[in-house]
């Protein structure tokens, strides 16, 4: 199974209700911030999602840190990242004002993912019973 196909599982695990998921959703923890996903597009074969985990800042609001688009082709069960940013900076994998393409982005962002999915699901996330509905 490549990278791709296992952060879909590991998604699908997540959000058991991907394949019909039209609004947003928050994934819950004891003792963590919530991970907020939001569906920014979606088609017969695509969905793109946003996926924010908000830190509390010493004098102010709450950012997102991390803040990805990723994008899931629903019938090839696969997942990868689009963009990331956080406390620090961007990066996306591709840039459409400089029609460029960064293998080593794309690489980066998606084992960022891989983590990040593996230790949502460690931190035991779920969506709360009532959006489940």
């Amino acid at each position: 199974m490549d990278r791709y196909q296992e952060n879909y599982r590991k998604l699908l695990q997540l959000l058991p209700g991907l394949h019909d998921m039209n609004g947003p959703v928050k994934l819950t923890a004891l003792g963590h911030n919530d991970v907020n996903i939001d569906v920014i597009e979606r088609n017969k074969h695509r969905l793109v999602l946003r996926m924010s985990h908000y830190l509390e800042r010493l004098h102010g609001s709450a950012i997102p840190d991390p803040d990805m688009t990723v994008e899931v082709f629903l019938a090839a069960e696969t997942v990868g990242a689009l963009t990331y940013t956080d406390c620090f900076g961007s990066r996306r994998v591709f840039c459409p004002e400089m029609m460029a393409f960064s293998p080593m982005a794309k690489s980066e962002l998606n084992n960022f993912l891989d983590q990040w999915l593996t230790k949502m699901i460690a931190d035991g996330r779920c969506q709360p019973k009532a959006e489940l509905a």
